[in-house]
């Protein structure tokens, strides 16, 4: 988990499911991996970080910004 995001940049948050890569885990064999998770994404000069939220929302995205679509669809932006 990231124990703290940069203040001065420019921080996207994106919901995300990601595969463990057991052979023997049933939601990876399935394709729907496990999550769905929450990971934050800034740049640093030319580079691109990013950081492990968890699994509740941050306090800093708003429910309306999430509403674009079921959690399983695949990965949600959202820009703060």
């Amino acid at each position: 988990m990231v124990t703290a995001l940069p203040a001065d940049r420019h921080i996207t948050y994106q919901l995300q499911r990601r595969t463990c890569g057991k052979a023997s885990c049933r939601p990876c064999q399935n394709g729907q991996g496990h999550g769905p998770y929450w990971y934050a994404y800034w740049r640093e000069g030319s580079r691109l970080r990013s950081g492990y939220i968890g699994k509740t929302r941050p306090a800093s995205v708003h429910s309306a910004d999430t509403a674009s679509g079921p959690v399983g669809a695949g990965p949600l932006a959202v820009s703060v």
